[in-house]
């Protein structure tokens, strides 16, 4: 099946709403136990100093479970969505009542504008992290030209995405199974965002162009791969 892009922000209100109304606990858990198991392999400890980025974060679902994993390191989610960064804002300050949440912080900011500095002018990023984010650029070379451009030489990235399927029957079968279980919009915009994502060939060959040796892309399942490792 051949790609075909889809818009790189999640906007419309109905959108939002549908995608706030879902879970993805499962998908989302296993992310953050993939990256515990990285950082225990290669013993690595984070501490108050470092600090994590959630790129695309959408209303904060993985922000947040980073925000709970790594309670005293510096999380900050950023999208160029504005009624994405609401509700994770909205989430937040709800759940910073209950003294959760404190040291997670948002940002609205178109990511292909986007420099470290403007992240934090006084620390480096440690862990930068997606998820479903990749296939929302619609130039595979952009996404390694932002990462690149936001990691020192000691930020591990990890970012995780959605696999096209091989032929239309395939991603059918998907969105059926979807539709069972999500509103028609959700499974409208999940059945794009399978046609709009990438191959784990496809990921390999530019992490080759770009000469990142020191990245891998593995495929979790099915459905998902990850891409991970330093710049």
């Amino acid at each position: 099946m051949d790609r075909k892009p889809e818009p790189e922000l999640m906007d419309k209100k109905s959108q939002v709403k549908a995608y706030c109304a879902a879970d993805f606990s499962i998908g989302e858990i296993n992310l953050i136990k993939f990256i515990s198991n990285y950082l225990e392999i290669n013993n690595i400890n984070l501490s108050k100093n470092d600090l994590i980025v959630d790129l695309g974060c959408g209303p904060g679902n993985i922000s947040e479970k980073l925000s709970e994993r790594w309670p005293y390191v510096n999380v900050l989610g950023i999208d160029g969505s504005q009624e994405m960064i609401r509700e994770a804002e909205l989430r937040m300050f709800k759940n910073k009542n209950m003294n959760k949440y404190g040291n997670l912080n948002y940002l609205c900011k178109d990511i292909r504008k986007i420099s470290s500095h403007e992240i934090s002018p006084s620390k480096e990023i440690t862990l930068l992290v997606s998820n479903s984010f990749i296939h929302h650029i619609i130039d595979l070379d952009n996404f390694f030209k932002f990462i690149i451009n936001l990691s020192s030489k000691e930020t591990i990235n990890f970012h995780k995405d959605l696999i096209r399927p091989k032929d239309k029957e395939t991603a059918l079968k998907l969105r059926d199974k979807c539709s069972q279980k999500y509103s028609s919009v959700l499974t409208n915009d999940y059945y794009a965002s399978l046609k709009a994502s990438y191959r784990k060939n496809e990921v390999q060959e530019k992490l080759l162009e770009f000469n990142l040796k020191s990245m891998n892309v593995i495929e979790e399942s099915e459905e998902y791969l990850i891409v991970y490792g330093k710049v």
